[in-house]
């Protein structure tokens, strides 16, 4: 074989190696991830774009293809814990409080969960509180 037959050998399969990488990724599980469904989120409470006197209680509703151990949720950029109840459905219960009550402004929620066949969602809302 000659050097420049290696040389070609070598770029095909290192492209061939590249492509594969990149259709495919690693879920949490270290599992291969070539299709999985993502989780959703619903009934966000306050609603999405709500406008309420003050804003300080808050829930949100995960699929029940939803791993329950990736769940995490921000207000304003800030972690928030949360409790997690599974219901019949299947589906997750998401409840938080905010450390104080918001009077005037806007909060942003964000919750984020991988699903349990490894597919990542964000979902995110904002709450206006004030007059």
């Amino acid at each position: 074989m000659t050097r420049q037959a290696i040389a070609l050998s070598f770029l095909a399969l290192a492209c061939a190696s590249s492509a594969a990488s990149a259709g495919s990724r690693l879920s949490h599980h270290g599992g291969l991830i070539l299709n999985c469904e993502p989780p959703h989120f619903f009934d966000q409470t306050p609603a999405k774009d709500a406008k309420v006197a003050a804003i300080q209680d808050f829930s949100v509703t995960a699929s029940d293809n939803t791993d329950r151990d990736t769940i995490k949720v921000w207000a304003n950029n800030e972690p928030v814990e949360v409790q997690i109840t599974q219901e019949r459905s299947g589906q997750f219960l998401i409840r938080g409080r905010l450390p104080t009550p918001v009077n005037t402004g806007k909060v942003w929620f964000r919750v984020n969960a991988e699903s349990n066949d490894g597919c990542d969602e964000n979902s995110a809302w904002n709450v206006h509180a004030g007059n």
